[in-house]
């Protein structure tokens, strides 16, 4: 049987997903620690700083591996042109929710 499963590529989904996994536990931690308080205060802080350090190296290795695969494709320019039109839809919702607020504050003003 014959997958179309590189093997760097296949470590790196597995690495990502690790170190996710990590993260996950890492804030559930954090979380039950607030409302339980079983860690000492050092712990905490330490745990909260290897959650931060987590989330990043994700970010970092998952934006590398992003940019080697558009290299890789030769999608620069729709990669670029994608970004474009995502930004353009994100900022026109984004309008339509703040327009949606304003009016709903004005119509809240004007009924007291």
């Amino acid at each position: 049987m014959n997958f179309d499963i590189e093997e760097e590529h296949f470590t790196v989904f597995n690495l990502l997903l690790l170190l996710l996994v990590w993260l996950i536990t890492c804030n559930l931690i954090i979380y039950f620690n607030l409302y339980f308080h079983f860690l000492p205060v050092l712990i905490a802080i330490l745990l909260g700083l290897f959650d931060s350090v987590l989330a990043l190296a994700i970010v970092i290795i998952t934006i590398y591996i992003s940019v080697q695969w558009i290299r890789h494709h030769n999608l620069g320019w729709w990669f670029l042109i994608g970004l474009i039109v995502l930004f353009i839809l994100s900022y026109g919702l984004e309008l339509t929710v703040k327009n949606i607020f304003v009016r709903e504050q004005i119509f809240n003003q004007q009924m007291k």
